[in-house]
């Protein structure tokens, strides 16, 4: 089995990948709980060719393929609603998977919450890329609104 060659810098704490999110290293776990951490799915929308999860409090994580980064595609993207809307992000967790042509590369699990007693736990798998194209919306505490470089523009003038 070939090694995996570290394409981010691992988090000390709990082994998540770390990316470079408004100028700075986090934790996609820690930094994707904060914002999405038990909160409510309330829809899936489609927005050009990326699908995204909307959360209750207005936050839009994107679905992109853990393998090559694309959005991920849906047959049925009205069953899917239905499927995954009042479910709660619980949990993330991380693996590795070996693609055919023996490439490694890192699997990011969303794990959502059962929607009545009878009903299973939903997972999917993503790239970690997800946490940095995470939507945010206008009153987010958890994002530097000045970092786009619009604002960057307006305060250097």
């Amino acid at each position: 089995m070939k090694r995996m060659k570290r394409s981010h810098p691992i988090c000390e704490r709990d082994g998540f990948p770390k990316l470079r999110i408004d100028g700075r290293l986090q934790c996609v776990a820690e930094y994707l709980n904060r914002c999405i951490g038990q909160r409510r799915v309330v829809d899936l929308v489609r927005r050009g060719k990326t699908t995204y999860h909307v959360f209750e409090n207005g936050h839009e994580l994107p679905l992109l393929c853990f393998c090559c980064g694309e959005p991920l595609e849906f047959t049925d993207l009205e069953r899917s609603r239905r499927d995954i809307a009042g479910r709660r992000l619980e949990a993330m967790s991380v693996g590795t998977a070996q693609l055919q042509e023996g490439k490694e590369v890192i699997e990011f699990r969303l794990e959502f919450s059962k929607k009545g007693r009878l009903s299973k736990k939903v997972s999917m798998t993503v790239t970690p890329e997800v946490a940095r194209r995470l939507r945010h919306p206008t009153d987010c505490p958890h994002v530097r609104h000045s970092s786009t470089p619009k604002n960057r523009r307006k305060k250097r003038q």
